[in-house]
């Protein structure tokens, strides 16, 4: 059995919510989004899944579990992209369109990340209390 990016990509854009100016909208960037997440479910959780571009498929069925996991490290991802981003472009002219603007709209990204950061973490909790 494996898991469809199709399934994945739905149950993320289901999920969570991200801009979708930053949405990926071109199959092979969809398919980089796929891949980064699993790169990093696997990371974290110490599983094996390997993805499958011409296919299409993660070479494994994920459980409900898994899958919620590596849809929210997906979108963890983008808001970490979308930080980098903002301090990259807005940084230098912080001064320009205020600081206070500037770190109020960084503080809240920070808080978003490290909402989406504790979601992962509850997700595996809960998991985990499944095998207590």
């Amino acid at each position: 059995m494996s898991t469809s990016y199709d399934l994945v990509w739905q149950s993320f854009l289901n999920n969570c919510k991200v801009s979708d100016i930053d949405l990926p909208n071109i199959d092979e960037q969809i398919y980089e989004a796929i891949r980064n997440g699993v790169m990093h479910l696997n990371n974290r959780l110490r599983t094996v899944y390997k993805c499958d571009d011409l296919t299409e498929t993660i070479d494994d069925e994920l459980s409900a579990d898994h899958l919620l996991i590596l849809i929210h490290m997906i979108r963890h991802i983008f808001l970490t992209n979308q930080r980098v981003y903002f301090v990259n472009l807005w940084q230098p002219f912080a001064k320009d369109i205020t600081i206070r603007n500037f770190t109020a709209q960084l503080r809240s990204l920070d808080s978003t990340i490290t909402e989406a950061k504790n979601d992962i973490e509850l997700l595996i909790r809960n998991m985990a209390e499944d095998f207590l």
